[in-house]
């Protein structure tokens, strides 16, 4: 018996979205993950899914190489999304969803913290030079 879950994606094509963007984001459907074997050597992936509920119809791309990350209070899973582009290109991206059994207030979505960029690594440390000028 399939459990109705809303399905919230943390990226777009990649990129992380911000607390508005996700709290817009929750989708109503049937998630399945479904076993399959990939490649020459028959290699189990996982591969999850969200669909209309009561239809194979997907509401979202694909995940190919499904994960169940964290349980909590929703689930977390991550794996590379896929967009078919034309008939023969698909694009890939890192995904992650946030299924929950309800739907997620936009207060309880965590604030997005931009990274600080490291400084370039150059093997170098102006502390460690022993000749004083």
């Amino acid at each position: 018996m399939p459990v109705l879950l809303y399905v919230y994606r943390l990226r777009y094509r990649g990129e992380r979205q911000d607390r508005a963007a996700m709290g817009r984001e929750g989708i109503p459907g049937d998630l399945r993950l479904e076993a399959f074997e990939a490649g020459w050597r028959g290699r189990r992936q996982s591969m999850a899914y969200l669909f209309k509920p009561g239809t194979r119809d997907e509401l979202l791309p694909r995940l190919e190489g499904a994960r169940i990350v964290r349980v909590r209070e929703a689930l977390l899973i991550a794996g590379t999304e896929q967009i078919p582009r034309g008939r023969k290109s698909v694009e890939r991206y890192r995904q992650a969803w946030v299924c929950a059994v309800q739907e997620i207030a936009l207060h309880r979505w965590p604030e997005l913290r931009m990274r600080e960029s490291p400084q370039p690594a150059t093997g170098f440390d102006p502390a460690d030079d022993d000749c004083a000028l």
